[in-house]
């Protein structure tokens, strides 16, 4: 390396994967210490019987040659690769047969609404035009382009401020339209309060071709980053817990293992879920009461807290690769009363499952102390997820006919999965900041030489983990005088 210079990096989520990229791309000497045995985190995937089921990506921005969230994954390693390209975003379905496709060709989505609600006639064109103004923003660009691309959206200002402070239910009150009214606010991922601009973005995204599914999911994906810290010359060290992050005086200095050893290096950087960062291995040193307050008291609800993962002998290559399943009364499913299934299938990637069979998926609300509550017997709490996925199954048996016998793999990964296998627990009250918005790293002004990166930390999905992963190693390298390394976006 030209540096003696070295990071330790704790945990190999896209942030810590990112981190070490760049690190290693601006000579230093980085090991990236795992707690797991594969890299990735949250962007991670499970094999049952042959099928793989994917626990992460729906749609990946940056997946557009020439895009600067192209090229930061290009730099670590994601990209180039086979990118999938659904040519609907999901499909709405009533109880009584009502059908509403959110297609990805823009044209062909004006004329199926005009066909489906022709007294919105007027409301329709306006989403479609509001479409059409941020074809060339992207709004996950922000990271990346910082105070730049703010500028950059001037021009499109009305449309932001109008849309951005409506949600998709209120978008959806203004239809006309029955079905339409009560099936818009659902379209992504099931979100009904969410900003409706980021849904905007995301299907106009997708429409460019710059928002896919690279082929092989999530956990391929994750695995060709870890690749390219390892062709640049990095360590990952797996099944090794960071218990403590070591400081002298105003100095992150290195890490002590699970085993009792310590690993001496000039900067650290955290990957590790915001609770167990400050208050667990740097132990609560650098918190101050409100902080300490707001990271002991998370919230219980647990969006998309639970997967009912089938593998079943069917071909799903037709299917659309999202539904949402209206249901004509609402019924109880776990602890949460559902009005509707979010439902997503594969059959669009023959990779992660035999042929001519498939993967179907059901995302649930639910709240970690339920589960947590259950964990404690554990009789109790297979009992709870077999009963999670008989009532799915259920749910499903009417859009699948014959789908109860074509089952061949079922898995239903709770918060107590996800937290077991990624160390994600409940999530504290999120801080709303400029640095949640531009995926900024996480500093410490008592403690130099740190940072620390992550979904926890405000990172906004992969893209944004990615970049705070990027951000921490140029802030770091300022505080060490080592030139950075990374590619001007």
């Amino acid at each position: 390396m030209s540096s003696e210079k070295s990071l330790i990096v704790v945990g190999a989520g896209i942030g810590g994967l990112s981190a070490a990229c760049y690190a290693l791309l601006s000579g230093l000497r980085t090991r990236v210490f795992e707690a797991h045995a594969l890299p990735g985190g949250l962007c991670t995937a499970w094999d049952r019987a042959g099928y793989t089921f994917d626990g992460c990506i729906h749609h990946l921005a940056g997946c557009a040659s020439g895009s600067p969230l192209y090229a930061m994954w290009e730099e670590l390693g994601a990209m180039p690769r086979a990118v999938l390209f659904p040519e609907e975003l999901t499909q709405v379905e009533g109880p009584s047969g009502e059908t509403f496709t959110v297609f990805t060709d823009l044209d062909r989505l004006a004329a199926h609404l005009r066909d489906l609600a022709p007294e919105d006639s007027r409301r329709v064109a306006g989403y479609i035009r509001a479409l059409r103004r941020l074809e060339r923003h992207d709004l996950l660009e922000l990271p990346l382009r910082g105070s730049r691309g703010l500028l950059a959206q001037l021009p499109i200002a009305p449309t932001l401020a109008r849309w951005g402070s409506a949600t998709m239910s209120q978008v959806g009150a203004r239809f006309r339209n029955p079905f339409l009214r009560r099936a818009f606010p659902t379209i992504q991922y099931g979100w009904t309060e969410l900003p409706a601009i980021v849904h905007l973005n995301l299907l106009v995204q997708c429409a460019a071709g710059n928002y896919g599914f690279p082929a092989g999911g999530s956990r391929a994906f994750a695995a060709s980053i870890a690749e390219r810290v390892r062709s640049l010359g990095g360590e990952i060290v797996y099944g090794n817990r960071v218990e403590r992050i070591l400081t002298d005086r105003d100095h992150a200095v290195g890490v002590q293992l699970e085993d009792g050893s310590e690993h001496r290096t000039d900067a650290v950087v955290s990957n590790a879920f915001e609770r167990t960062t400050l208050l667990d291995l740097l132990d609560r040193r650098f918190v101050d009461d409100r902080t300490r307050a707001r990271l002991l008291s998370p919230e219980d609800a647990m969006m998309m807290g639970i997967h009912v993962s089938l593998g079943v002998d069917r071909d799903l290559a037709g299917e659309p690769h999202a539904l949402v399943l209206l249901l004509d009364e609402p019924v109880v499913v776990a602890d949460r009363t559902i009005d509707r299934l979010s439902v997503e299938t594969y059959g669009f990637d023959p990779s992660l499952a035999p042929a001519g069979k498939g993967v179907i998926k059901v995302l649930l609300d639910t709240s970690y102390s339920r589960w947590r509550t259950l964990r404690d017997d554990p009789a109790r709490y297979a009992d709870a997820k077999d009963a999670v996925a008989r009532r799915i199954v259920a749910l499903l048996e009417p859009r699948f006919p014959g789908l109860s016998s074509q089952i061949e793999a079922v898995d239903v990964a709770t918060p107590i999965t996800t937290e077991r296998f990624t160390g994600n627990g409940r999530t504290p009250t999120p801080e709303r900041s400029l640095d949640m918005l531009f995926s900024r790293p996480r500093l410490i002004p008592e403690l130099r030489r740190f940072a620390w990166v992550g979904q926890s930390a405000g990172g906004g999905g992969l893209p944004g983990c990615a970049a705070m992963g990027r951000s921490a190693v140029r802030a770091l390298c300022r505080q060490l005088k080592v030139p950075f390394g990374g590619r001007s976006l």
